[in-house]
Protein backbone atom coordinates (compact mmCIF):
# COMPACT_ATOMS: atom_id res chain seq x y z
CA UNK A 1 0.00 0.00 0.00
CA UNK A 2 1.14 3.60 -0.88
CA UNK A 3 2.91 5.03 2.28
CA UNK A 4 0.97 8.46 3.41
CA UNK A 5 3.79 10.49 3.31
CA UNK A 6 3.38 11.54 -0.46
CA UNK A 7 -0.23 12.60 -0.22
CA UNK A 8 -0.06 16.31 -0.74
CA UNK A 9 -1.05 18.36 2.56
CA UNK A 10 -3.31 21.20 2.61
CA UNK A 11 -1.82 24.28 0.52
CA UNK A 12 -3.24 25.85 3.75
CA UNK A 13 0.26 24.04 5.30
CA UNK A 14 2.49 24.88 2.63
CA UNK A 15 2.29 28.76 2.08
CA UNK A 16 3.58 29.45 5.29
CA UNK A 17 4.93 32.88 5.38
CA UNK A 18 6.38 34.92 8.68
CA UNK A 19 4.55 37.74 10.09
CA UNK A 20 6.23 41.59 8.99
CA UNK A 21 6.74 41.85 12.44
CA UNK A 22 8.49 38.74 12.76
CA UNK A 23 11.84 39.35 10.95
CA UNK A 24 14.27 36.59 10.07
CA UNK A 25 17.95 37.56 12.87
CA UNK A 26 20.64 38.39 10.37
CA UNK A 27 23.15 35.88 11.77
CA UNK A 28 23.46 33.53 9.16
CA UNK A 29 24.31 29.65 10.06
CA UNK A 30 27.47 27.98 8.38
CA UNK A 31 26.74 26.06 5.35
CA UNK A 32 29.32 23.64 6.61
CA UNK A 33 27.76 23.43 9.79
CA UNK A 34 27.37 19.20 9.32
CA UNK A 35 25.33 18.46 12.52
CA UNK A 36 21.35 17.94 12.19
CA UNK A 37 19.03 18.06 15.09
CA UNK A 38 15.39 17.70 15.26
CA UNK A 39 13.78 20.90 14.87
CA UNK A 40 9.71 20.88 14.18
CA UNK A 41 7.16 23.41 14.00
CA UNK A 42 4.58 25.53 11.91
CA UNK A 43 3.45 28.94 11.85
CA UNK A 44 1.08 30.28 14.38
CA UNK A 45 0.21 32.76 16.83
CA UNK A 46 3.60 32.25 19.24
CA UNK A 47 2.27 35.30 21.49
CA UNK A 48 -1.09 32.77 22.90
CA UNK A 49 -0.11 32.64 26.79
CA UNK A 50 0.41 28.97 27.65
CA UNK A 51 -1.45 26.80 30.31
CA UNK A 52 0.23 23.39 30.03
CA UNK A 53 -2.94 22.24 28.82
CA UNK A 54 -3.27 23.29 24.94
CA UNK A 55 -5.59 20.74 23.21
CA UNK A 56 -4.15 19.51 20.00
CA UNK A 57 -5.57 20.21 16.37
CA UNK A 58 -7.60 16.80 16.59
CA UNK A 59 -9.08 16.83 13.03
CA UNK A 60 -4.77 16.86 11.48
CA UNK A 61 -4.15 14.25 14.19
CA UNK A 62 -7.46 12.23 12.82
CA UNK A 63 -6.29 13.11 9.11
CA UNK A 64 -2.72 11.87 9.33
CA UNK A 65 -3.19 9.23 11.54
CA UNK A 66 -5.81 5.76 10.54
CA UNK A 67 -7.16 6.00 13.75
CA UNK A 68 -6.87 2.19 14.74
CA UNK A 69 -4.31 3.31 17.45
CA UNK A 70 -5.60 2.48 21.00
CA UNK A 71 -4.85 1.52 24.75
CA UNK A 72 -3.89 -1.93 25.55
CA UNK A 73 -3.70 -2.68 21.93
CA UNK A 74 -1.90 -6.03 23.27
CA UNK A 75 -4.33 -6.47 26.18
CA UNK A 76 -5.00 -10.25 24.55
CA UNK A 77 -2.64 -11.07 22.53
CA UNK A 78 0.74 -9.72 24.87
CA UNK A 79 -0.89 -8.36 28.23
CA UNK A 80 2.80 -7.73 29.94
CA UNK A 81 4.47 -5.76 26.92
CA UNK A 82 4.53 -2.55 28.65
CA UNK A 83 5.79 -4.31 32.09
CA UNK A 84 8.28 -6.17 29.64
CA UNK A 85 9.63 -2.84 28.35
CA UNK A 86 9.40 -1.06 31.46
CA UNK A 87 11.92 -3.74 32.98
CA UNK A 88 14.45 -3.78 30.54
CA UNK A 89 14.72 -0.58 29.38
CA UNK A 90 14.96 -0.15 33.50
CA UNK A 91 18.12 -1.81 33.25
CA UNK A 92 19.49 -0.66 30.41
CA UNK A 93 19.14 3.21 31.91
CA UNK A 94 21.07 2.03 34.91
CA UNK A 95 24.02 1.29 33.23
CA UNK A 96 23.88 3.95 30.52
CA UNK A 97 21.91 7.17 31.56
CA UNK A 98 22.07 8.52 27.98
CA UNK A 99 20.04 5.82 26.57
CA UNK A 100 17.31 8.47 27.68
CA UNK A 101 18.28 10.49 25.18
CA UNK A 102 18.87 8.48 22.19
CA UNK A 103 15.57 6.95 22.41
CA UNK A 104 14.21 10.39 22.10
CA UNK A 105 16.33 11.25 19.29
CA UNK A 106 15.83 7.87 17.67
CA UNK A 107 11.77 8.09 17.71
CA UNK A 108 11.82 11.41 16.33
CA UNK A 109 14.29 10.62 13.46
CA UNK A 110 11.97 7.49 12.60
CA UNK A 111 8.83 9.43 12.67
CA UNK A 112 9.56 12.61 10.70
CA UNK A 113 10.49 11.11 7.80
CA UNK A 114 8.29 7.95 6.83
CA UNK A 115 6.11 8.12 9.72
CA UNK A 116 6.55 5.85 13.05
CA UNK A 117 7.08 2.39 11.63
CA UNK A 118 10.41 1.60 12.63
CA UNK A 119 12.40 2.26 9.37
CA UNK A 120 14.95 4.10 10.94
CA UNK A 121 15.83 0.51 12.66
CA UNK A 122 16.55 -1.50 9.20
CA UNK A 123 20.00 -2.26 8.79
CA UNK A 124 19.40 -3.62 4.38
CA UNK A 125 16.30 -3.61 2.20
CA UNK A 126 16.24 -6.35 -0.49
CA UNK A 127 17.32 -3.77 -2.93
CA UNK A 128 20.11 -2.74 -1.63
CA UNK A 129 19.46 1.48 -1.77
CA UNK A 130 21.34 2.98 1.69
CA UNK A 131 18.54 2.84 4.31
CA UNK A 132 17.71 5.45 6.88
CA UNK A 133 19.84 5.07 9.41
CA UNK A 134 23.36 5.27 7.19
CA UNK A 135 21.96 8.58 5.63
CA UNK A 136 23.70 11.76 5.73
CA UNK A 137 21.54 13.00 7.84
CA UNK A 138 21.57 10.28 10.62
CA UNK A 139 25.57 8.68 10.88
CA UNK A 140 26.87 8.90 13.68
CA UNK A 141 24.37 11.37 15.21
CA UNK A 142 21.52 8.94 15.81
CA UNK A 143 21.78 5.58 18.58
CA UNK A 144 19.71 3.78 20.17
CA UNK A 145 18.60 1.04 17.76
CA UNK A 146 21.11 -1.57 19.95
CA UNK A 147 18.56 -0.60 22.62
CA UNK A 148 15.46 -1.58 20.72
CA UNK A 149 16.98 -4.92 19.52
CA UNK A 150 17.46 -5.63 23.51
CA UNK A 151 13.94 -4.81 24.47
CA UNK A 152 12.57 -7.19 21.14
CA UNK A 153 14.45 -10.02 22.19
CA UNK A 154 12.73 -9.68 25.54
CA UNK A 155 9.22 -9.00 23.90
CA UNK A 156 9.34 -11.87 21.87
CA UNK A 157 10.71 -14.31 24.61
CA UNK A 158 7.18 -13.95 25.60
CA UNK A 159 4.89 -13.26 22.94
CA UNK A 160 6.48 -14.22 19.22
CA UNK A 161 5.91 -12.92 16.35
CA UNK A 162 3.26 -10.23 17.93
CA UNK A 163 4.47 -7.21 18.96
CA UNK A 164 5.57 -4.15 16.15
CA UNK A 165 8.97 -2.79 16.53
CA UNK A 166 7.08 0.52 16.03
CA UNK A 167 5.47 -0.10 19.21
CA UNK A 168 8.05 -1.10 21.05
CA UNK A 169 10.06 1.99 19.93
CA UNK A 170 7.17 4.29 21.14
CA UNK A 171 6.81 1.83 24.30
CA UNK A 172 10.28 2.30 25.23
CA UNK A 173 10.48 6.06 24.62
CA UNK A 174 7.20 6.29 26.56
CA UNK A 175 9.39 4.54 29.42
CA UNK A 176 12.38 6.85 28.44
CA UNK A 177 10.23 10.24 28.87
CA UNK A 178 8.96 8.69 32.62
CA UNK A 179 12.44 7.28 34.16
CA UNK A 180 13.21 11.24 32.71
CA UNK A 181 11.23 12.71 35.35
CA UNK A 182 7.73 13.37 34.15
CA UNK A 183 4.58 11.24 35.06
CA UNK A 184 4.05 8.11 33.54
CA UNK A 185 1.99 8.07 30.34
CA UNK A 186 -0.30 4.92 28.85
CA UNK A 187 1.15 4.62 25.03
CA UNK A 188 -1.29 3.50 22.21
CA UNK A 189 -0.52 0.68 20.35
CA UNK A 190 -1.40 -0.66 16.58
CA UNK A 191 1.30 0.63 14.98
CA UNK A 192 3.01 -2.03 12.00
CA UNK A 193 6.69 -2.21 10.68
CA UNK A 194 7.66 -0.70 7.51
CA UNK A 195 8.82 -3.04 4.26
CA UNK A 196 10.68 -0.21 3.28
CA UNK A 197 13.41 1.95 4.53
CA UNK A 198 15.85 4.66 2.26
CA UNK A 199 18.09 7.40 3.14
CA UNK A 200 17.01 9.19 0.00
CA UNK A 201 13.59 9.39 2.08
CA UNK A 202 15.35 11.41 4.50
CA UNK A 203 17.80 13.52 2.65
CA UNK A 204 14.33 14.94 0.62
CA UNK A 205 13.52 17.56 2.76
CA UNK A 206 12.10 15.27 5.41
CA UNK A 207 15.02 15.92 8.14
CA UNK A 208 15.99 19.70 8.38
CA UNK A 209 20.06 20.65 7.31
CA UNK A 210 21.82 23.11 10.00
CA UNK A 211 21.97 26.41 7.09
CA UNK A 212 18.38 26.67 6.98
CA UNK A 213 16.78 29.53 8.15
CA UNK A 214 13.93 29.49 10.68
CA UNK A 215 11.15 30.18 7.88
CA UNK A 216 12.18 27.05 6.16
CA UNK A 217 12.29 24.69 9.35
CA UNK A 218 9.14 26.21 10.34
CA UNK A 219 7.70 25.26 6.24
CA UNK A 220 9.24 22.19 6.54
CA UNK A 221 7.76 21.06 9.92
CA UNK A 222 4.41 22.97 9.49
CA UNK A 223 3.90 19.77 6.55
CA UNK A 224 4.40 17.42 9.23
CA UNK A 225 1.34 19.25 11.52
CA UNK A 226 3.34 21.13 14.47
CA UNK A 227 2.67 24.36 15.40
CA UNK A 228 5.33 27.04 16.76
CA UNK A 229 4.55 26.28 20.30
CA UNK A 230 5.02 22.85 19.45
CA UNK A 231 8.26 23.22 17.79
CA UNK A 232 9.73 25.11 21.53
CA UNK A 233 8.14 21.98 23.40
CA UNK A 234 10.15 19.24 21.54
CA UNK A 235 13.07 21.09 21.16
CA UNK A 236 13.15 20.90 25.01
CA UNK A 237 14.30 17.44 24.24
CA UNK A 238 17.52 18.63 24.44
CA UNK A 239 17.03 19.32 28.02
CA UNK A 240 18.78 15.38 28.17
CA UNK A 241 21.44 13.84 26.74
CA UNK A 242 25.14 15.24 25.00
CA UNK A 243 25.70 16.62 21.87
CA UNK A 244 29.91 16.24 20.54
CA UNK A 245 31.64 19.05 19.79
CA UNK A 246 31.81 18.93 16.51
CA UNK A 247 28.28 19.37 16.24
CA UNK A 248 29.30 23.18 17.83
CA UNK A 249 32.59 23.99 18.32
CA UNK A 250 33.30 25.97 15.33
CA UNK A 251 30.86 28.38 16.85
CA UNK A 252 33.56 29.27 19.47
CA UNK A 253 36.60 29.01 17.38
CA UNK A 254 35.97 29.46 13.28
CA UNK A 255 32.40 30.72 12.84
CA UNK A 256 31.47 30.58 9.18
CA UNK A 257 35.14 30.87 8.47
CA UNK A 258 35.55 33.80 10.04
CA UNK A 259 38.50 33.09 12.19
CA UNK A 260 36.15 34.76 14.80
CA UNK A 261 33.40 33.62 17.66
CA UNK A 262 29.72 33.43 16.85
CA UNK A 263 28.36 36.45 17.58
CA UNK A 264 25.34 35.81 19.28
CA UNK A 265 27.37 34.01 21.63
CA UNK A 266 28.24 35.41 24.91
CA UNK A 267 31.68 35.54 26.20
CA UNK A 268 31.57 33.33 29.16
CA UNK A 269 29.79 30.40 26.72
CA UNK A 270 32.61 30.85 24.18
CA UNK A 271 34.78 30.03 27.20
CA UNK A 272 33.21 27.10 28.32
CA UNK A 273 33.13 25.63 24.73
CA UNK A 274 36.35 26.22 24.10
CA UNK A 275 37.70 24.35 27.41
CA UNK A 276 35.23 21.66 27.01
CA UNK A 277 36.38 21.25 23.00
CA UNK A 278 40.50 21.36 23.01
CA UNK A 279 41.28 19.01 20.26
CA UNK A 280 39.80 21.24 17.10
CA UNK A 281 41.81 19.67 13.96
CA UNK A 282 43.10 16.09 15.73
CA UNK A 283 41.30 12.81 15.71
CA UNK A 284 39.73 13.81 19.37
CA UNK A 285 37.69 16.56 17.77
CA UNK A 286 34.67 14.59 18.73
CA UNK A 287 35.12 14.22 22.40
CA UNK A 288 34.46 14.69 24.56
CA UNK A 289 30.52 15.32 24.51
CA UNK A 290 29.05 17.73 26.38
CA UNK A 291 25.78 18.12 28.29
CA UNK A 292 22.86 20.23 27.16
CA UNK A 293 22.36 21.03 30.42
CA UNK A 294 23.25 20.67 33.78
CA UNK A 295 20.61 18.13 34.13
CA UNK A 296 21.00 15.66 31.03
CA UNK A 297 18.86 12.64 32.72
CA UNK A 298 15.80 15.04 33.88
CA UNK A 299 13.36 16.57 31.31
CA UNK A 300 13.17 19.70 33.02
CA UNK A 301 12.94 23.29 32.14
CA UNK A 302 16.87 24.37 32.61
CA UNK A 303 17.55 23.96 28.68
CA UNK A 304 14.97 27.16 28.57
CA UNK A 305 16.07 29.30 31.21
CA UNK A 306 20.10 28.50 30.32
CA UNK A 307 18.54 30.61 26.54
CA UNK A 308 16.76 33.00 28.49
CA UNK A 309 19.15 33.85 31.79
CA UNK A 310 22.47 33.22 29.82
CA UNK A 311 22.03 32.98 26.44
CA UNK A 312 23.69 29.49 26.67
CA UNK A 313 23.10 26.58 24.01
CA UNK A 314 25.42 24.59 22.16
CA UNK A 315 23.60 24.19 18.50
CA UNK A 316 23.17 26.52 16.45
CA UNK A 317 19.39 26.13 16.04
CA UNK A 318 18.63 26.14 20.10
CA UNK A 319 19.81 29.64 19.84
CA UNK A 320 17.43 30.91 16.73
CA UNK A 321 14.51 29.91 19.44
CA UNK A 322 15.63 32.44 21.70
CA UNK A 323 16.69 34.95 18.76
CA UNK A 324 13.83 34.22 16.36
CA UNK A 325 10.59 36.46 17.46
CA UNK A 326 8.10 33.98 17.14
CA UNK A 327 9.43 31.78 19.03
CA UNK A 328 11.24 33.74 22.16
CA UNK A 329 7.79 34.24 24.04
CA UNK A 330 7.12 30.85 24.36
CA UNK A 331 10.50 30.08 25.33
CA UNK A 332 10.25 32.76 28.09
CA UNK A 333 7.20 31.04 28.99
CA UNK A 334 9.11 27.57 29.23
CA UNK A 335 11.91 29.38 31.33
CA UNK A 336 9.57 31.46 33.70
CA UNK A 337 7.60 27.84 34.71
CA UNK A 338 8.79 24.76 35.56
CA UNK A 339 5.79 23.19 35.29
CA UNK A 340 5.19 24.02 31.69
CA UNK A 341 7.40 22.09 29.71
CA UNK A 342 7.01 18.92 31.85
CA UNK A 343 2.94 19.14 31.28
CA UNK A 344 3.10 19.74 27.56
CA UNK A 345 5.86 17.45 26.47
CA UNK A 346 4.14 14.15 26.76
CA UNK A 347 1.18 15.44 24.72
CA UNK A 348 3.17 16.93 21.72
CA UNK A 349 4.81 13.36 22.40
CA UNK A 350 1.88 11.67 21.62
CA UNK A 351 1.49 13.36 18.84
CA UNK A 352 4.30 12.76 17.37
CA UNK A 353 3.93 9.23 18.25
CA UNK A 354 0.72 8.80 16.21
CA UNK A 355 2.34 10.23 12.73
CA UNK A 356 1.65 8.69 9.40
CA UNK A 357 1.51 5.28 11.33
CA UNK A 358 1.45 1.85 9.39
CA UNK A 359 -2.10 -0.08 11.11
CA UNK A 360 -4.11 -2.95 10.23
CA UNK A 361 -3.22 -5.27 7.76
CA UNK A 362 -0.60 -2.92 6.33
CA UNK A 363 3.19 -3.15 6.21
CA UNK A 364 4.50 -6.30 9.13
CA UNK A 365 5.65 -6.80 12.17
CA UNK A 366 9.02 -8.02 12.18
CA UNK A 367 10.90 -10.64 14.25
CA UNK A 368 14.03 -9.03 14.04
CA UNK A 369 13.62 -5.02 13.95
CA UNK A 370 16.86 -4.78 12.02
CA UNK A 371 15.59 -7.13 8.80
CA UNK A 372 12.50 -7.86 6.89
CA UNK A 373 11.31 -11.18 8.08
Amino acid sequence: MARIFLISLPLVLLLLAPSEAAEEPSHKPSSEFKTLFPLLGRHEDSNTVLSGNVPEDQNTLKERTPGKLKKDFYRKTCPNVEKIVTKTFSKIVKENPGAIGHMLRLQFHDCFVNGCDASILLDFTPTGDTVEKSSMFNGLLLKGADIIDDVKTKVEEECPETVSCADIMVFTTYEAMSLAGLPGQKPLGGRRDSLISLATIAEENNLPRPDWSMDQIMELFGRKGFNVEETVVLLGGHSVGVCHCDAFMERANNFNGTGKPDPILPANVIEEIKKSCPNAGTNLYRNPPVNFDATPTVLDNLFFKDLVEKRRALILTDSYLYEDARTRPIVEQMAADHTLFPNRFPEVMAKLTALDVLTGTEGDVRKICRSLN
